[in-house]
């Protein structure tokens, strides 16, 4: 009697403590990214008036008309690619890693299709948008060298209000700037509602909320240009993140393999981490005009943003060794399928 009691006490007590202090990390950032957007929501439009005060005959989209162009092309975005995945997932499965063929992963050989699939299409498209960012971009005379650009990023409060939000946008820059925002809403859609359930969802949904924020307000606001940059940054770093997860179900040399994992811990380091610290950085020590807390809560969700960058370094450590000692395994395995919606 006493061992069964103590059987149950034991049980109750790895129930009390099963919180683990990742998942408190990430309810703490989830409270504050819910406050800061809160924030934007209700200070925006104080803000916005201060701008027109300041400059009147400047453009100001709406809200509405933001939220509109964005749906349309979300919606766009989304047809396109699902029909692209839809198409990639009937190629024949040769190409899969020779684990998946024998029969005792024959029930994993779906999922990894799936998530080659995946990964590709948006390595591809990281890659496209990248490169069409770059020729919009290049000519702004604050877009950094860092970047392969020819202007420095402090021109960009070298005026303070005036540089950072009147500046002279270059064409298909408002297009651009909507795109991403379209797309990061396509892929929220695929990842809660179409693609397989995800071992990271909470962490995915927190960036997802982060991004969307950050860009709708941002436009909003006339702080685009400091956007701008941050969105090349994550853009031009997935590129080599979407490659190196897709070779990891691909049938490939495994040197090329172990390069790619080193190269895109590299590549992190650099980008989301070094570059990406480095605006926020300038956004703390140069922006000193009243903003009613639309500037501050950029600040919490781009710290809230750095923390996830650093937590998934971590993970990308892991990676990476395990990878440079020929053990090449994703970070995030799907968990649960879909059962009434089958895309791809």
């Amino acid at each position: 009697m006493d061992k069964k009691q103590d059987s149950k006490k034991d049980k109750i007590t790895h129930k009390n403590y099963s919180i683990s202090k990742y998942d408190l990390l990430f309810i703490s950032l989830y409270i504050i990214a819910f406050i800061a957007g809160l924030v934007l929501s209700v200070k925006s439009k104080k803000y916005n008036l201060s701008l027109r005060e300041q400059n009147p005959n400047y453009y100001y989209p709406t809200l509405l008309e933001i939220i509109i162009n964005t749906a349309i092309l979300t919606v766009i975005l989304l047809i396109a690619k699902i029909s692209v995945e839809k198409i990639l997932f009937q190629f024949p499965e040769i190409i899969l890693v020779d684990k998946y063929k024998k029969n005792e992963f024959k029930h994993e050989k779906e999922k990894a299709k799936r998530k080659m699939t995946i990964y590709g299409v948006k390595f591809f498209h990281y890659l496209i948008i990248t490169i069409v960012s770059y020729f919009v971009f290049n000519k702004l005379e604050f877009f950094p060298k860092e970047l392969f650009g020819n202007g420095d990023m402090n021109k960009l409060y070298y005026k303070g209000i005036e540089n950072f939000s009147f500046f002279e946008r270059p064409k298909y820059f408002e297009f651009h700037y909507l795109f991403n925002l379209a797309y990061t809403f396509a892929d929220l859609i695929c990842v809660v509602f179409i693609n397989d359930r995800q071992t990271d969802i909470l962490v995915v949904l927190f960036h997802h909320f982060c991004t969307i924020s950050l860009i709708l307000f941002s436009y909003y606001n006339h702080c685009d240009g400091i956007g701008a940059i941050i969105v090349f940054i994550h853009n031009a770093s997935d590129i080599i993140s979407y490659l190196a997860r897709t070779f990891l179900y691909v049938v490939a040399p495994s040197i090329i393999k172990k390069v790619l994992t080193v190269i895109l811990l590299i590549n992190w380091l650099y980008s989301r981490q070094f570059l990406l610290g480095k605006v926020i950085y300038g956004i703390f020590v140069n922006i000193t005009w009243e903003s009613f807390g639309i500037i501050e809560s950029f600040k919490f969700l781009l710290i809230g943003l750095y923390i996830l960058h650093c937590y998934w370094l971590y993970k990308l450590i892991q990676i990476v060794y395990n990878g440079v000692k020929g053990k090449f395994i994703d970070s995030t395995e799907f968990t649960k399928d879909k059962k009434n919606k089958k895309i791809i």
